[in-house]
C-alpha cells in the first residue's frame, strides 16, 4: 500500500488560529495510514506545511516509511528521510523510491537542508536497485511533465505513482516501459492494481487472454446469428422486417471483425513462441463512499480528534453579539422580505449551525466557517465568538453585509443573486460533490424570487 503524498495539509501555510488543530489533524491522518497498513508515503511540500521538524517528529510515531531520495542535508547530501525501501510481494522484491518536488524548497526554514534535482539522485539509486529488486516503483509528487521525462529516460522504472492537488483518477498508461498513474485528491478514491509480473520486466498485452475473450465473443455472435438463420436465408426471410434485417447485418459485420482479430492474435502468438512473456496488469479505482462502514480503530482516532478539536474551540469561544459591525443578522430582513425569510427558515441553510451542534463540531475551525455568516476560512477563529443571529448560513452570507442596507435600502443595494464562485467556497467537491449551482441555488428560497 503506497501513497505519493500531498495528504497531511490542505494548504502550504497553517491557517491563522488553526495551527494546533491542523497539526492534530495531520497526526491523525498519519496514524490512520499506519493502522491501514501502508508501506510508504512520499514526502511532498504539503507534508512540510507545519515545518520539517514536525514531519521528522511525526515520522518517528508511525511504522511506515516517509520516502524522499532528494530531500537532503546540504553539506553531506544525506537524505533526511528514507530514500527507498524494498517490499516483498509473493516471490518478488519490489523497490520503492520517493521523489520530492523541488518547489518544496520554499517550505524549508533552514539553509542546511535542500532538495536535489531528480537527475542527480535517481540514476545512482536505479543502478543499485535494479540489481536487488524485480520491479521498481517511484512515488513522485513532481509535476506530470517531469514524471514523463523520467519515464522516457529510465526503462528500469516500471511504475510511477504521482500525487498533487490537481487532477483526478488517471488510468495507468505506459510510456517507454513505465506506467504512470494517479488517484484523485482528498482520498475520494483508492487505486487498486493487480500485476502479473514476468521475467521479461516489460509491459505488454496479455494476447493469450485477449484471444480467449475474442473467441468467447465469436461464439456468442455465432449463436445470435444462428437464431436468424434457422428459418433460411435471413436476407430473404427478413425482407418484410427491415429492423431485424439491419440487426442481422450488423451482427455479420461484428463477426467478421472479431474473426479477423482472432486470426491476427493467433498469428502473433505463434510468431512470438519462445519469446519472454510480457508483464500485464488490471487497474480499477474504488470510490470511498460515505455509506461504506468505518474501520473501528480508525473511527476511534477520528472521533478522538473531533472531540479534542471541539474542546479546544469551546475553551476559546466567547460570545460577542457586536463582533460584526457590518452584519445585522437575519431577523431584521423579515421587515421587508417576510415571505422570503419564512421560506429560508425551512431550508438546510437555516439549520447549518445546528448540524454541527448535532455532530459536536460547532467549535471545529475546519468546519464552522461554512456553517455561519460573515466568516471565511482565513478568519475561521472569529466564528467562535460570533453572534447568535449569525450562527447559520443566513441572508447576508449570500447577499452581503446588510447594516447599511437597513438604514438606506435605495442607496445601499445588496447582491441580488450570489455567484457560483461564492457558493463554491463552501460547496466544494470534497464536501458536496453533487452541487449544481443552477438547480441548488433555487432551493435557498424554495424558488421564491429575491427582490
Amino acid at each position: 500500500m503506497l501513497d505519493s503524498g500531498a495528504l497531511l495539509f490542505k494548504g502550504l501555510k497553517l491557517t491563522r488560529g488553526q495551527e494546533v488543530q491542523e497539526r492534530l489533524t495531520a497526526t491523525t491522518i498519519a496514524k490512520s495510514y499506519d493502522l491501514m497498513g501502508y508501506n510508504a508515503v512520499g514526502v511532498s511540500k504539503y507534508e512540510l506545511t507545519a515545518g520539517l521538524d514536525f514531519l521528522v517528529k511525526l515520522s518517528k510515531e508511525v511504522s511506515f516509511s516517509w520516502l524522499s531520495a532528494n530531500l537532503v542535508q546540504k553539506s553531506t547530501s544525506e537524505p533526511i528521510f528514507t530514500p527507498y525501501i524494498t517490499v516483498p510481494a509473493n516471490n518478488l522484491k519490489i523497490g520503492v523510491i520517493g521523489l520530492t518536488d523541488p518547489t518544496a524548497k520554499n517550505m524549508l526554514s533552514t539553509a542546511a537542508v535542500t532538495i536535489l534535482p531528480w537527475e542527480k539522485v535517481l540514476p545512482v539509486l536505479l543502478e543499485k536497485l535494479k540489481l536487488q529488486t524485480d520491479m521498481i516503483i517511484v512515488l513522485s509528487n513532481l509535476p506530470p511533465a517531469e514524471n514523463r521525462k523520467i519515464a522516457e529516460q529510465f526503462k528500469d522504472i516500471h511504475l510511477i505513482i504521482q500525487a498533487g492537488k490537481a487532477g483526478g483518477d488517471i488510468v495507468p498508461k505506459a510510456l517507454n516501459n513505465t506506467l504512470i498513474t494517479q488517484t484523485a485528491k482528498q482520498g475520494k478514491y483508492v487505486g487498486i492494481m493487480n500485476i502479473n509480473w514476468r521475467n521479461s520486466r516489460q509491459w505488454g498485452t496479455d494476447k493469450a487472454g485477449t484471444l480467449k475473450k475474442q473467441r468467447n465473443t465469436l461464439g456468442r455472435l455465432n449463436w445470435q446469428i444462428s437464431k436468424y438463420e434457422k428459418h433460411g436465408d435471413p436476407l430473404e426471410s427478413l425482407k418484410k422486417y427491415p429492423a431485424k434485417l439491419q440487426v442481422y447485418k450488423r451482427l455479420l459485420k461484428q463477426r467478421q471483425s472479431v474473426e479477423q482479430q482472432v486470426e491476427r492474435l493467433s498469428q502473433e502468438i505463434k510468431a512470438s513462441h519462445g519469446a519472454p512473456e510480457p508483464c500485464t496488469f488490471k487497474n480499477r479505482f474504488v470510490a470511498m463512499e460515505t455509506t461504506m462502514p468505518d474501520d473501528q480503530q480508525v473511527k476511534e482516532l477520528v472521533d478522538k480528534l473531533n472531540k479534542k478539536v471541539n474542546e479546544m474551540g469551546k475553551a476559546r469561544a466567547k460570545i460577542n453579539q457586536n463582533m460584526h459591525k457590518k452584519y445585522s443578522g437575519w431577523r431584521p430582513c423579515g421587515n421587508c422580505h417576510a415571505k422570503i425569510l419564512a421560506a429560508w427558515q425551512k431550508t438546510k441553510h437555516a439549520k447549518a449551525y445546528e448540524t454541527l451542534v448535532e455532530k459536536k463540531r460547532q467549535f471545529n475551525l475546519d468546519c464552522i466557517y461554512c456553517h455561519v455568516t460573515g466568516i471565511s476560512r482565513s478568519n475561521a477563529v472569529d466564528a467562535l465568538s460570533i453572534g447568535v443571529d449569525l450562527r447559520e448560513v443566513s441572508c447576508e452570507a449570500c447577499h452581503g453585509p446588510g447594516k447599511k442596507h437597513l438604514k438606506d435600502p435605495e442607496r445601499f443595494k445588496l447582491i441580488a443573486r450570489p455567484t457560483a464562485k461564492l457558493c463554491l467556497t463552501c460547496h466544494t467537491e470534497e464536501h458536496d460533490g453533487s452541487f449544481d449551482y443552477e438547480q441548488d441555488s433555487k432551493l435557498v428560497h424554495q424558488e421564491a424570487e429575491v427582490k
